[in-house]
C-alpha cells in the first residue's frame, strides 16, 4: 500500500493515503478518489536549508532502533563486487571518495539535544578503507566478518569498504552501506556512479559529472514540509496516526 501510496505521488502528483486506499480497494473506487485528491504538494527541490536538518521520518526511525540497541549489523547493505583483472587499487579508493563525496548521505552522521535530532552533513568525511590478503576458500568468512561491522551513527559515516585480495588478479570488494543511507532502490545508482568514478580515476582523471539537483536532506526538509506536524489535526501525518 506503501509503495502505491508513493507511486500515485511521483507519477500523477497527487495525494492518496493508505487509509483511502483500504477504504477503496477496487479501481472503480480509486478512480472516485483520484478524481477529488488533491496535487498541491510542494515540489521537491534544493533550497536554502535551516541550520539545524530534521532526519526523514525513515532515518528517524533508525536513529531511534540505534539509540535503543545500539550499533547493529542487522541495519547493514553488503555489496560483494568481484573483481578479475589487473586493478588499480588507488583508483578504486579515490573512485569511492568521489561517490561518498556526490552523495551527501553517505557522510552523514547523526546527533541529538534537546531540540531533538538532526542530520550533521560532513564535508572532511574519509571513507573506512581497508584491505586484506586472504585465500579463496577463506575469503566467504571474511566477508562474513566484516558485513557485521557495527556503525556509530553518531560518530561514523555510514559507508565503509573492504577490498580482499585471493590472487595477483581478483579481487573482491565489499561495500558496506547502513539502510540509514540506502536501501534496495538506491545500491543500483550508487554502483554505476561508482564504476563511472573508477572509470575516471583509472585514466588520472577526477569524474565529469553534473551536481546531482537534490540531496536526501532536501527530502527530509520537504518530507517534513508536506506531512506536517503530529500536533496539527488536519495535517497528513497526523491523520495517519489518527487511522
Amino acid at each position: 500500500a506503501t509503495r502505491l501510496v508513493s507511486r500515485l505521488r511521483s507519477v500523477l502528483e497527487v495525494e492518496v493515503s493508505i487509509r483511502e486506499l483500504f477504504e477503496n480497494p477496487t479501481v472503480a473506487g480509486l478512480a472516485r478518489v483520484l478524481d477529488g485528491a488533491g496535487g498541491s504538494r510542494p515540489a521537491l527541490r534544493a533550497g536554502v536549508r535551516p541550520g539545524r536538518v530534521p532526519l526523514s521520518f525513515g532515518q528517524q526511525r533508525l536513529w531511534f532502533l540505534h539509540r535503543l540497541d545500539g550499533p547493529n549489523a542487522a541495519y547493514n547493505i553488503p555489496l560483494a563486487l568481484s573483481l578479475t583483472g589487473k586493478l588499480d587499487a588507488e583508483a578504486l579508493r579515490l573512485a569511492l571518495a568521489d561517490v561518498v563525496d556526490r552523495h551527501e548521505s553517505l557522510r552523514t552522521v547523526f546527533a541529538e539535544d534537546a531540540e531533538g535530532a538532526h542530520q550533521i552533513i560532513r564535508d572532511d568525511a574519509e571513507v573506512p578503507w581497508h584491505t586484506e590478503q586472504v585465500t579463496e576458500s577463506d575469503l566467504p568468512a571474511h566477508l562474513a566478518a566484516a558485513a557485521r561491522h557495527g556503525f556509530d551513527l553518531a560518530t561514523e559515516i555510514p559507508v565503509r569498504a573492504t577490498l580482499f585480495q585471493t590472487a595477483p588478479d581478483h579481487h573482491t570488494l565489499l561495500l558496506l552501506v547502513h539502510h540509514i543511507a540506502g536501501d534496495g532502490e538506491s545500491i543500483d545508482p550508487l554502483r554505476r556512479d561508482f564504476v563511472q568514478a573508477y572509470a575516471a580515476r583509472a585514466a588520472g582523471e577526477a569524474p565529469h559529472w553534473s551536481p546531482l539537483p537534490v540531496q536526501y536532506a532536501d527530502y527530509a526538509l520537504w518530507q517534513r514540509e508536506l506531512l506536517g506536524s503530529e500536533d496539527d489535526a488536519e495535517s497528513l501525518i497526523a491523520q495517519q496516526i489518527a487511522y
